[in-house]
């Protein structure tokens, strides 16, 4: 494209002095517009900008990266062309100024004004973004936790509300239902007022005031629509009764429906509707006259076009007009006091776990947004204003461009707005995007905000002006006309938020060289008839037999389709890496097409991004650590004794079972000769799982188990290892949270797997370039490729949010059933109906949008396709829907569709939808073209049986392949050697000493672990707190002797510590704070007090350093240098000297004091190599102080003066 832009992209790059809404079709090149407008708004000539100053937010942290590379290109490339030594100069530092500019997601956005104005909010500025598992373990904890001090109170509304929402013994309901409020209230600028407001509905004081509510005006003005359409739908029956052959003796009956469907045009007031749909009681009986002349088909399609409306008529009636209004204003009066219940819940759930979150220091992605907007506005009496930093922030940026604006939400267009210079009379704001694109319903985008701008700026003038950006750069004209044909006929303001009209229509921008024939690019729908013919049976499923029939395209169009190459300037045949195949979803799809297609020879690549925890060693490793922390579970205890890991058959399992005479399964296990080793394994990881962090626990059950290794050696094996070591670093990003231990890990795990917190199986990169890419549709936004198959299109569109006992609304709020908890009966309420109703419309038109996007993302060739059964009779169903001068495909019809198809097919079976050319495949075509291809595999390979064998083979081919088979590396001892060691691994290697501190200062009283004691398992909630490891213990000693001040007694740091937060309450209990006291008194600890004073002790002195190899193990290279690193305790310099010293922490009897120096020596040699390496001067001492025996070591003495003692 060049600088040849179109003058819509020239009046978006050249406007100044207004807020802009830039509507962006698909393909149109919003991205280089935006960063040419950035770069002329830094070359300005009277007021050039600074790139620091600018305020460029986008949807994605990768979309940020590329923005600010293609920034950074134009910059240098602008600066190289500049012949103005100024303007050179400015440019310059513009492009030095770029790696610091605020190009970035809201999310980074928010934490930059959090960092800078935390003081503002009383905030601790060292909080962490706690990860999806976190927050939903949290988010549990805290709810049931409220939950069972309301259960305990026992107050008659709480327990009221529990009966008519909990269904069985589970509150499972409740708790879904309180969390999807809690994340739709955060959603919003101001969350308790907008729980307050979901009241409003059960609060009307008089039928009257009930019935004027906007939700009641709204539900009649779409009972309306829906009237018309039935309407229509019988004056085409009548039409047809008309025609030559038509079946005329149904004209009076359908003459009386009319009649009937009459009597509610033109009602706009609830309770008169209701008066007068119920006067619609009994349909007229069709004639049962029989006549040759007339058609069948005529026939049958006037029966079913009344079966329409006569069925929808009915579920109207049963829906929203099932009781007399006065009965439905009864009813939702007598939800008024549950609703009030549940908001009540929710807002002190809330609250409760905003305090646990800044207990913890913790923030989520709700909460940047929300401090972000609390440091920016403040709320008083339902009024907001501006605070000092917003104002400080409009002045300092001089321009505010959004990205992807139609997935935008409230509190982000409310932060935004204040920072922008309106107020002052700027007009900074730059907003881009396609509504038609928005996707992201699902996290609470308001494509609204958009649609409300794009009807209220001006096209021509003003300080709010609207650009529409038409053209199409991307795609061939065929792909452009098939795109427009279908969502002229089905996209509209009542479902898809926007009218396809000439302003929204794609128009083609992108220029191809002439050459193949241009019916080589129209656009295909491959139709598939699932119906099996008698004889006829397949053992594929619907979703496999379609694969197979996408297959079959693939393999015609590789090698023959020509595609545009722009690296090469020319058309090429089209390779497998030209196509991709797009879903709507891709669990389960992405496994079968991948399947099907490799059967078939075709390469794929199915970067799935869901189906990590199906994947069967994500289970098996989840199951061992399920049964690790309580191995009384019979189903994880089942999947691991099947898998690799624990070795058994079905039919030993079998038999374990059946031999358990009515013990449980779990302990017959235990009791199995052959299964003494795998318990032994899983009694020694129990005991590890106390003290060893997650990651570190999950690597030696992968490496003990030998597990990790099987994987990778079983088929897609790359794949398999890529998951587990994701689960490994799942396992790290655990450990970096607040809550430790496996217990709290298989919880994290579970929520996450619960509450549907999918990361996809883990991306191995690189392979895909030459393969067939299946992708989901969300994916695949921003993207393109020359061939795309939008598959899956008779698949049952998304409805599930509309299938709750509890249905919430971002605009409505919540609607429920009415219950009588004396009767056990319950029905849904109109307010719930009209939720649904709305719910369903909105999903309808979220799956409309990303339809568009599926078929936007073809450059050459699109090819859509259905696999569905009774296809004829479907057909018959689509065809004729749209009727001459229709304009649209009906509100009733495109709100009834069940698939893609249901939309699709009634388009294209007009006139208009004829650029697409419709091939029908049946179930038979498929099975003989298979049959057909194994048959050639099988004279393929009886061929190659019949080939000769050579009974003397080539003695050089020989001799090659067993120096293949035999080779040994050179240097595989070098490749043992580790690039980087730490000096435990040092001291490790010199020592079999693996217990560094696990029997550590035991008070008199305390018994060590009896290892053969048999082990009792205890139920979690009766297990008393775990007492503090050795080594937890050691961390604390250390810890206090980095901190503590030498100037100070004892008890005062320690005070001081705590009131720091250095140390906790607990940790504190577990200090002998009498060993400190010593130590303070010791000799050495009056050397360090004055070195102190001098500025000459160093504590916790973190070194790497270079060494020889044969320095750890002789046996090693002397030439290979590797890094040692370590930490050294404590160190102070005399008389230009050092004294090294370490702690230790170790139980050691006196007697046994100067194995304590030897057991170290090799790591205090490190520490004084480290430190007259690295600072010059000689170590004069080394010190050991044992705080068990309050004495310093020294390695001076010989053994009987080794225990030196020290005291004052």
């Amino acid at each position: 494209m060049g600088t040849n832009w179109t003058s819509e992209q020239k009046l978006v790059i050249d406007l100044r002095d207004c807020n802009i809404l830039v509507s962006a079709a698909a393909g149109s090149g919003k991205t280089a517009v935006l960063v040419e407008r950035i770069l002329e708004l830094l070359m300005d000539e009277q007021h050039p900008a600074e790139i620091d100053r600018m305020l460029i937010v986008t949807f994605t942290n990768a979309a940020a990266g590329e923005m600010r590379d293609r920034i950074r290109e134009r910059l240098e490339e602008q600066a190289e062309a500049e012949e103005d030594p100024g303007m050179q100069e400015h440019l310059q530092r513009q492009i030095a100024l770029l790696p610091n500019a605020q190009i970035s997601t809201i999310h980074s956005f928010c934490q930059y004004v959090i960092r800078n104005y935390f003081h503002t909010i009383d905030l601790d500025p060292d909080f962490r973004i706690a990860d999806d598992g976190e927050q939903k373990l949290l988010q549990s904890d805290v709810l049931a936790q409220l939950l069972e001090e309301k259960y305990a109170e026992k107050t008659e509304a709480f327990l009221h509300m529990v009966e008519c929402v909990a269904t069985g013994r589970s509150d499972q309901v409740l708790d879904e239902t309180i969390l999807q409020l809690y994340q739709f209230s955060m959603s919003f600028p101001w969350p308790e007022e907008w729980l307050e407001a979901c009241c409003s509905a059960y609060e009307a004081e008089s039928v009257q005031q009930f019935f004027q509510m906007d939700w009641i005006r709204k539900l009649v003005e779409i009972l309306n629509v829906q009237q018309q359409d039935m309407l229509h739908m019988a004056q085409r029956a009548l039409e047809i009764c008309h025609q030559a052959e038509g079946p005329y003796m149904y004209e009076s009956a359908i003459e009386d429906d009319l009649a009937q469907l009459e009597l509610l045009t033109g009602i706009w007031d609830y309770q008169e509707y209701s008066s007068a749909i119920n006067r619609i009681q009994k349909w007229k009986t069709l004639s049962s006259k029989k006549d040759e002349q007339v058609d069948p088909q005529l026939r049958d399609k006037v029966k079913n076009l009344r079966d329409e409306y006569k069925k929808n008529i009915g579920k109207l009636k049963e829906t929203y007009f099932y009781t007399t209004p006065e009965q439905i204003y009864r009813q939702m009066r007598a939800c008024a006091p549950m609703m009030e219940q549940l908001l009540d819940l929710t807002t002190e759930f809330s609250r409760r776990y905003e305090e646990e979150k800044r207990r913890r220091n913790l923030c989520d992605f709700h909460d940047l947004e929300h401090l972000a907007l609390k440091i920016l506005v403040e709320r008083k009496d339902g009024n907001s204003q501006r605070t000092q930093a917003a104002r400080d922030l409009a002045d300092y940026f001089q321009q505010i461009m959004i990205d992807e604006y139609q997935d935008s939400n409230l509190v982000q267009e409310m932060i935004l707005t204040s920072i922008s210079g309106e107020s002052d009379g700027r007009y900074n704001l730059f907003m881009v995007g396609d509504v038609k694109q928005s996707i992201y319903r699902f996290r609470l985008a308001r494509p609204e905000l958009f649609m409300e701008k794009y009807a209220t700026y001006s096209l021509t003038e003003g300080h709010h002006r609207r650009v529409d950006l038409h053209k199409n750069f991307r795609s061939r004209h065929q792909v452009l006309d098939s795109v427009n044909g279908i969502f002229e006929k089905i996209m509209d303001t009542d479902l898809g938020k926007v009218a396809y009209d000439d302003a929204a229509r794609l128009y083609p921008g992108a220029v191809f060289e002439l050459g193949p024939e241009e019916k080589n690019f129209s656009s295909e729908l491959l139709l598939l008839d699932l119906q099996e013919e008698e004889g006829e049976e397949s053992e594929e499923t619907a979703r496999e037999l379609e694969a197979r029939m996408i297959g079959n395209r693939i393999l015609e169009l590789a090698g023959n389709q020509p595609v545009w190459d722009k690296t090469i300037k020319s058309y090429r045949p089209a390779q497998f890496g030209d196509i991709v195949i797009l879903l709507r979803t891709i669990t389960g799809w992405a496994e079968d097409f991948a399947k099907i297609l490799g059967k078939m020879g075709i390469p794929v690549f199915a970067g799935a991004r869901n189906g990590y925890f199906s994947a069967p060693e994500v289970q098996t490793m989840l199951a061992l650590l399920t049964i690790i922390d309580n191995p009384c579970q019979d189903i994880p205890l089942t999947a691991v004794l099947y898998s690799p890991i624990g070795g058994l058959t079905a039919e030993q399992l079998a038999e374990l079972k059946s031999s358990s005479q009515g013990k449980p399964f779990w302990q017959v296990c235990q009791e199995a000769d052959e299964l003494q080793p795998f318990f032994a394994m899983l009694k020694r990881f129990r005991k590890k799982a106390v003290y060893t962090p997650m990651q570190e626990l999950l690597w030696e059950l992968l490496d003990e188990t030998g597990y990790l290794s099987y994987v990778s050696a079983m088929p897609a094996g790359k794949q398999r290892k890529a998951n587990l070591e994701m689960l490994l670093e799942k396992a790290t990003l655990y450990e970096a949270g607040s809550y430790h231990g496996l217990y709290h890990f298989v919880r994290y795990m579970d929520n996450l797997r619960k509450y549907e917190v999918d990361f996809g199986e883990a991306p191995i990169g690189g392979e895909e370039a030459h393969m067939v890419r299946i992708m989901s549709i969300h994916k695949s936004k921003g993207l393109e490729f020359p061939i795309v198959f939008a598959a899956g299109m008779g698949k049952n569109l998304n409805q599930s949010d509309a299938q709750s006992a509890f249905v919430t609304h971002m605009d409505l709020g919540i609607g429920c059933d009415v219950t009588d908890p004396v009767l056990r009966v319950s029905g849904s309420t109109l307010f719930k109906n009209f939720i649904k109703m709305q719910i369903r419309n909105e999903n309808l038109g979220e799956e409309m949008r990303v339809l568009y996007v599926a078929l936007t993302r073809a450059k050459e060739k699109l090819i859509v396709t259905c696999g569905t059964e009774n296809l004829d009779k479907k057909l018959e169903k689509w065809e004729g829907r749209i009727q001459g001068e229709q304009k649209k495909l009906s509100y009733t019809d495109r709100i009834q569709a069940k698939s893609d198809c249901d939309w699709i097919m009634p388009v294209l079976l007009t006139k208009e939808g004829q650029s697409i050319q419709i091939q029908r495949y049946q179930v038979a075509d498929l099975l003989e073209q298979e049959a057909q291809r194994q048959t050639e595999y099988l004279i393929q390979e009886q061929e190659l049986l019949q080939f000769p064998e050579s009974t003397h083979p080539d003695p050089a081919a020989w001799k090659q392949l067993e120096e293949q088979l035999t080779f040994r590396y050179p240097y595989e001892a070098t490749s043992q050697i580790p690039s980087k060691v730490s000096v435990s691994e040092v001291k490790k290697r010199s020592m079999e000493e693996l217990l560094e501190e696990s029997q550590i200062l035991y008070e008199p009283g305390e018994e060590k672990e009896k290892p053969d004691q048999e082990e009792v398992i205890v139920p979690h909630f009766l297990q008393e707190e775990t007492a503090l490891t050795g080594a937890g213990r050691g961390t604390i000693y250390h810890k206090i002797m980095e901190n503590i001040d030498l100037g100070h007694t004892v008890q005062e740091e320690l005070n001081r510590m705590t009131e720091k937060g250095i140390l906790t309450e607990k940790e504190l209990e577990c200090v002998n704070t009498e060993k400190l006291v010593r130590f303070h008194k010791s000799k050495l600890g009056r050397r360090m007090a004055q070195a102190q004073k001098k500025g000459c002790l160093y504590r916790e002195q973190q070194f790497v350093m270079e060494i020889s190899a044969a320095d750890i193990h002789p046996e090693w290279d002397a030439g290979e240098r590797i890094l040692m690193q370590g930490i050294i305790d404590a160190y102070f310099i005399e008389e230009n000297q050092i004294v090294l010293v370490d702690y230790k922490t170790d139980f050691v009897k006196f007697q046994e004091a100067s194995s304590l120096y030897e057991k170290y020596r090799v790591q205090l040699g490190c520490y004084k190599n480290a430190l007259e390496t690295l600072t010059d001067y000689p170590v004069k001492e080394i010190l050991i102080y044992s705080f068990c025996l309050d004495r310093e070591l020294t390695g001076s003495e010989k053994n009987g003066n080794i225990c030196k003692k020290t005291d004052a």
